[in-house]
């Protein structure tokens, strides 16, 4: 740094300010420490040829990185066609407003160019094409999942409306008999016997209450009403096998990262995948795990005054990768003799169901992290981990609860 001038990391940086039919670029010359920086800068469509055009712009004017906000998705497109001729760089617009000292004459772009040309800019983790593929793919399958239970919902509430039991007596009214009696009430005349007699597993002990269930017929409405619910649920369910081929597909490569992530309890085979298109199969993106669950919004903010540090809720961050890692450690928190499950009750009598679940997450994301970073296994602490490092409170805490209970005991040591 001379004379007091902030040091310029990249000489020849491009700036970029996207809209849907407009993007402005201005580059920005470091000619020397003496000089003025030289800006250039010119306007572009957002057509097919438009995009050609500016990236042959970009290679004729030998720029180095080109930063742009992420706006909307058209971001997407244009850091595909970026890469392999320059640097690209998403940056949160959120971000970029934050850094003080912008004038009011200066564009978008151009105040782009100058926070990124002096490395003044937090650049957004973008991952590599394949993952970035596999992961349009996991949340596509996401959102098609949730309007899947969303049309199961509107079934079950249309046939309450209509007086028929069938969710107080069968526990999925889409499993295997629930589907069963849902397409026979679709019939005009049906047999509620012959229906309810068609139960399956543990409800074939429930077959008086299935046909009492039943009784209640439809009206022509209600019938064809159930029809297209029925019809809607069928046609999403067929997309979401079709997403979770097109993802096992994808996922081959990583085929031994996702063996490692199954080993871990609450991950199933699609939550491996899911994870790892969240946050990618290269940890050294991330300079800590403690990165990587900030990232992903599990981690709780920073807020420090005169040494003293108060509790606050947990910050923003990737919503996806959050769902994912709440969802593993529900499943985590009830998988038997597993020390997640008995980390998440130690928890749980303390912070509560919800907080412990949010902690579960992060601690589960942690061992993702380390699981992904060594290339190790994961290996289980086992259900008895905090009694046999606190075997001498455990020993106390159970003496005073059988005292509580009226028992006097003498304890005797174990010969070995």
């Amino acid at each position: 740094m001379k004379g007091g001038a902030m040091r310029v990391i990249r000489k020849r940086c491009l700036g970029l300010d996207l809209h849907k039919k407009q993007n402005t670029a201005y580059l920005r010359v470091h000619l020397g420490s003496d000089q003025e920086p030289v800006g250039v800068t010119q306007q572009f469509g957002t057509m097919p040829e438009d995009l050609e055009r500016l990236r042959q712009w970009i290679v004729e004017q030998q720029v180095t990185d080109v930063v742009m906000e992420s706006t909307g998705v058209y971001w997407m497109h244009l850091y595909e066609l970026l890469e392999g001729v320059t640097q690209p760089a998403v940056v949160n617009a959120s971000h970029v407003k934050k850094v003080p000292g912008r004038k009011t004459d200066v564009s978008d772009a151009a105040w782009l160019a100058e926070l990124h040309a002096h490395g003044l800019l937090r650049v957004s983790f973008v991952p590599p094409k394949p993952i970035r593929e596999l992961r349009a793919v996991t949340r596509y399958r996401a959102k098609l999942v949730a309007i899947r239970t969303a049309a199961k919902n509107r079934t079950i509430k249309l046939i309450e409306m209509a007086g028929v039991k069938l969710s107080s007596v069968a526990s999925d009214s889409f499993g295997k008999t629930g589907r069963i009696i849902l397409d026979g009430l679709c019939e005009q005349t049906p047999d509620i016997s012959l229906l309810a007699g068609q139960a399956k597993g543990k409800l074939r002990n429930k077959i008086p209450a299935l046909e009492q269930a039943l009784r209640h017929p439809l009206s022509t409405q209600q019938r064809e009403l159930l029809k297209m619910h029925l019809h809607t649920y069928d046609m999403i369910d067929s997309q979401v096998a079709q997403t979770e081929l097109r993802i096992s597909s994808l996922a081959t490569p990583y085929a031994a990262a996702l063996a490692r992530l199954d080993a871990i309890p609450g991950i199933n085979a699609i939550g491996a995948v899911t994870l790892l298109a969240e946050t990618g199969a290269d940890m050294s993106v991330y300079r800590s795990d403690r990165h990587l669950t900030a990232m992903a919004g599990l981690a709780p903010g920073n807020a420090i005054s005169s040494d003293k540090r108060r509790r606050i809720s947990v910050r923003k961050g990737n919503h996806h990768l959050k769902r994912i890692c709440v969802q593993i450690a529900w499943a985590a928190s009830r998988t038997k003799d597993s020390f997640l499950r008995v980390r998440f009750m130690r928890l749980q009598s303390r912070i509560g169901r919800n907080k412990a679940l949010v902690a579960l997450a992060r601690q589960i994301l942690v061992i993702v992290y380390h699981v992904l970073s060594t290339d190790r296994p994961y290996s289980d602490l086992g259900p008895n981990f905090y009694d046999a490092r606190n075997k001498e409170r455990a020993v106390q805490r159970h003496l005073k609860k059988l005292s509580s209970l009226g028992f006097m005991v003498t304890l005797t040591k174990k010969s070995t």
